[in-house]
């Protein structure tokens, strides 16, 4: 699904990466990768494919939208030490992505890490729109992940709860990449706090965005 936002046109895509053409460039947050290798260590044992999973979209959706740049919005990996803990596999995949153009902004969960060879931002502007990983209360133009937001709602009887894009003109926040991320309702405050404007949700349902009162 297409939209306008801040005087420039991106695509949702159903992966949960936002896509802007005018730059060729693929931005996604929140992959959280070896997420489920750290549940481990705790003692909390999930499969161990969270990461490759994630990559592999990651790579399947910059060769289908001939991606030139990738932006990373912050926590692509759950820890500091999470990329020790790629598979051969799954690591393989990641320095392949390591052919475009990245640029790179602190999250939370991965704030120590530093990739080499990729200069790293607490946040960046271009175009008049500022990327970061959470939202601020500014009232520029701004792009963030951070929160997972999911929308809340109801179909035939049934109450669903999927990743969602949210935007209102002025912030756009993105769903988590990651397989195992979680989320937060869309309702709350932490999330409608950075909103000033009537909220629109684009819910991701199987391989489609759909536009959600």
């Amino acid at each position: 699904m297409k939209i306008d936002f801040a005087g420039q046109e991106f695509l949702l895509h159903s992966s949960g990466a936002l896509f802007w053409p005018a730059t060729g460039t693929l931005i996604i947050a929140d992959a959280h990768l070896e997420k489920g290798s750290s549940f481990a260590k705790r003692g909390y044992h999930l499969p161990p494919y969270d990461s490759h999973i994630a990559l592999k979209s990651l790579m399947n959706v910059c060769e289908k939208l001939s991606v030139q740049r990738l932006m990373i919005l912050g926590d692509f990996f759950h820890d500091n030490a999470a990329h020790l803990r790629l598979s051969p596999e799954s690591l393989l995949l990641f320095n392949a992505l390591r052919k475009f153009p990245i640029i790179w902004v602190k999250g939370n969960h991965d704030v120590g890490y530093k990739p080499e060879g990729i200069e790293v931002y607490d946040d960046y502007l271009e175009d008049g729109i500022w990327f970061r990983h959470e939202a601020s209360n500014e009232k520029h133009c701004e792009i963030s992940g951070h929160f997972h937001p999911k929308s809340e709602f109801s179909y035939k009887g049934k109450l669903f709860r999927e990743r969602c894009f949210i935007e209102d003109g002025c912030k756009l926040m993105l769903p988590a990449f990651g397989a195992y991320t979680g989320g937060l309702s869309v309702n709350h405050e932490a999330i409608r706090n950075h909103f000033r404007k009537t909220l629109r949700q684009y819910v991701i349902i199987n391989d489609h965005v759909i536009r959600v009162p």
